[in-house]
């Protein structure tokens, strides 16, 4: 009878216990994935909403200072203003690519 019992908990308790995927990393894409810090955007505001794009080798641009959970922080090309964006007010993130010459 005690076999049974422990068996039985044993088995409530494989059921219970979610399968993990332990020991792999594989990173997680966030909605900030395509930005980098450092990296030099576009911040336009459109209708309220924040649109970011994201230009390889742009010249002049906003800066990417710090990414966080749930907010990104610019710094202006002049290196005057930060300005703070939560994800609320992040209509979209745009990545342009331009095509290979």
């Amino acid at each position: 009878m005690n076999t049974l019992r422990s068996n039985l908990v044993l088995g409530l308790l494989l059921l219970l216990i979610p399968a993990t995927s332990y020991g792999q990393d594989k990173s997680k894409k966030t909605f900030f994935s395509a930005l980098k810090e450092g990296q030099i955007v576009t911040v336009k505001e459109v209708g309220g909403k924040y649109e970011i794009t994201v230009l390889k080798n742009a010249p002049v641009g906003s800066k990417v200072l710090e990414i966080g959970n749930d907010f990104v922080v610019f710094e202006d090309p002049a290196g005057v203003l930060e300005t703070r964006i939560h994800v609320t007010s992040i209509k979209c993130i745009t990545r342009l690519k331009l095509p290979k010459e």
